[in-house]
């Protein structure tokens, strides 16, 4: 019984490592993921577009093995292509099938590219072995960035999202708020701010080398990408000027990723900040003082609820933004420093928002 069981476990292990490679690097998006939602109507031009980005690839030899790297390619176009067919329309804004594509191949690269700036610190033995508990989140986005359909969804709600804020940011006249802007994007391009928010003096170099990459594995461009973080950006502003005029959900951010310790002395936590501000990592300094995690994560998720902070702590994260050092704060446990990463937000549905702007 089971030697007609093994071949078939080996088949799907193979396939699910073959969508993985297809999802980063395959430039056929599944359309079917927007024009199949519950009451949409499936035009012509939309059947067309879902035939277009789901046809089969075209079979061809096998690249010879070379110690020289293959430089990264996206798949080539079918004949009748049409990279300006709208897909959707939010607010005089069309949404065509070329920027869709590229904001799926953004969405799928975003989470890899910090994927990769762990490895190249904490090294693959450590982060890729999906057998450990403290990997499951690697586990699942792995699974999530294979699911086109999944993915596909996310991206086009995305992008309806985004629209609907910065419509909504321009009919408020909103200023963005830089610092917050400046943390949104360190988190991206792979930095961190300085005192004050300040930006680090090799911040051209990274945003440049940053911009590189997300031409090349994505198609969209530096304006495009402003867009989704100015949107961000935006949206916490306009949580805070909707709140006084209808009900909206009561928690914006659900949880911080952060690299935070406790240290002895109010010294001790000063020092630490310097040496974060110079660019060192948390991780390394708390081995220095004997805090290292007995868990040996390099950094975790703080929710409200999150045991071990008090009630002061929690607020602290959550007031920060993303690139900020905070501390050192007093408590029970020694002074607490800490590095926020990033925030998740809870972000309402595009009718959501459109429903409370009617309001």
């Amino acid at each position: 019984m089971f030697s007609h069981k093994r071949p078939l476990f080996l088949l799907t292990v193979l396939l699910f490592l073959q969508a993985l490679l297809v999802a980063c690097k395959d430039d056929r998006e599944p359309a079917r993921a927007v024009i199949d939602r519950p009451a949409q109507v499936v035009t012509d031009q939309a059947a067309t577009a879902f035939a277009l980005t789901n046809a089969p690839p075209t079979a061809g030899p096998s690249p010879t093995p070379s110690p020289t790297p293959t430089p990264y390619g996206t798949a080539t176009p079918l004949p009748g292509y049409d990279p300006d067919l709208v897909l959707a329309t939010v607010g005089g804004r069309d949404i065509t099938v070329a920027y869709y594509q590229a904001r799926v191949r953004y969405e799928r690269w975003l989470p890899l590219e910090g994927l990769k700036r762990l490895l190249d610190k904490e090294g693959p033995s450590r982060l890729l072995d999906l057998t450990l508990s403290e990997n499951s989140r690697t586990l699942s986005l792995f699974y999530t960035l294979s699911d086109p359909d999944s993915i596909g969804v996310q991206s086009m709600d995305a992008i309806l999202t985004d629209q609907i804020i910065l419509r909504e940011a321009a009919n408020r006249d909103l200023e963005i708020e830089q610092t917050v802007f400046d943390g949104r994007m360190a988190a991206r391009i792979g930095t961190t701010l300085g005192e004050g928010g300040k930006r680090p003096d090799d911040w051209d170099a990274t945003y440049q080398a940053f911009l590189e990459r997300l031409r090349l594995y994505t198609g969209m461009d530096e304006a495009q990408f402003l867009e989704t973080v100015r949107a961000l950006v935006y949206y916490e502003q306009l949580r805070v000027a909707i709140g006084d005029q209808a009900e909206l959900p009561e928690t914006t951010v659900t949880s911080v990723t952060v690299q935070d310790a406790f240290f002895d002395s109010r010294a001790d936590a000063l020092d630490v900040i310097e040496r974060l501000q110079a660019g060192e990592a948390l991780v390394d300094i708390a081995r220095d003082y004997g805090k290292s995690p007995s868990n040996g994560e390099t950094q975790r998720e703080i929710q409200r609820d999150t045991e071990g902070l008090d009630e002061e702590l929690i607020n602290a994260v959550f007031d920060a933004t993303p690139g900020m050092v905070i501390g050192p704060f007093p408590s029970s446990a020694g002074w607490y420093v800490a590095n926020i990463l990033d925030r998740k937000l809870d972000i309402p549905a595009p009718g959501d928002l459109q429903a409370v702007k009617d309001e």
